[in-house]
């Protein structure tokens, strides 16, 4: 692992800013999430469903606005983009700022995940009862990769940016972050 790689100041996320005003594509890609969860599908395949719904807004460039684009030095920073008003989901930008990371966790709802810029990388684990968490692999994620997770800590993972260039990545997670938005990772 490379040594800019350094732990963010806390394990868990900074707060999520208050809800903006979304545009066009934010808005066909929330119809498009709301559908796949009013279709009835099997509750482990929404964010398989999801995360292939969310590779196309990562493309669209002018997706954030300046303020969204911001970073925080003493860890990632998370942009709301849009909360559910039924409190089903809520999709983030998130910024990495050079050498920022995530702890080792799992999640309490799905979440579906796309890189919209820069090159982040994603370290996978394996989860052993009394062992904890055991690096499987890592990989570098680029533009427009997209990935998932179901909720627990059968897939735990840690995201960092080991680049010299700020990452941006946009996260869809099955819950109203709005009331808690610590609640989301569970630290392994």
């Amino acid at each position: 692992m490379s040594a800019v790689i350094r732990e963010a100041v806390r394990c868990m996320p900074r707060p999520v800013a208050p809800r903006q005003a979304i545009k066009p594509a934010l808005a066909a890609y929330v119809t498009v999430v709301e559908g796949i969860l009013a279709s009835g599908i099997d509750e482990a395949d929404v964010p398989v469903k999801v995360a292939e719904a969310l590779a196309p807004l990562a493309a669209v460039r002018d997706l954030l606005e300046p303020a969204q684009r911001t970073g925080d030095p003493h860890g990632y920073a998370r942009h709301t983009l849009y909360a559910d008003a039924e409190g089903r989901f809520t999709v983030l930008a998130i910024v990495w700022q050079p050498g920022q990371t995530s702890c080792v966790h799992g999640h309490s709802a799905w979440c579906a995940m796309a890189v919209h810029e820069g090159r982040p990388s994603v370290a996978l684990y394996d989860y052993e009862q009394g062992y904890g968490a055991l690096l499987r692999n890592e990989l570098r994620c680029a533009p427009g990769d997209v990935s998932w997770v179901r909720p627990g800590l059968q897939q735990p993972h840690r995201l960092f940016n080991a680049d010299s260039r700020v990452a941006i990545t946009l996260h869809t997670y099955g819950r109203d972050l709005r009331r808690d938005p610590a609640a989301i990772n569970i630290p392994v």
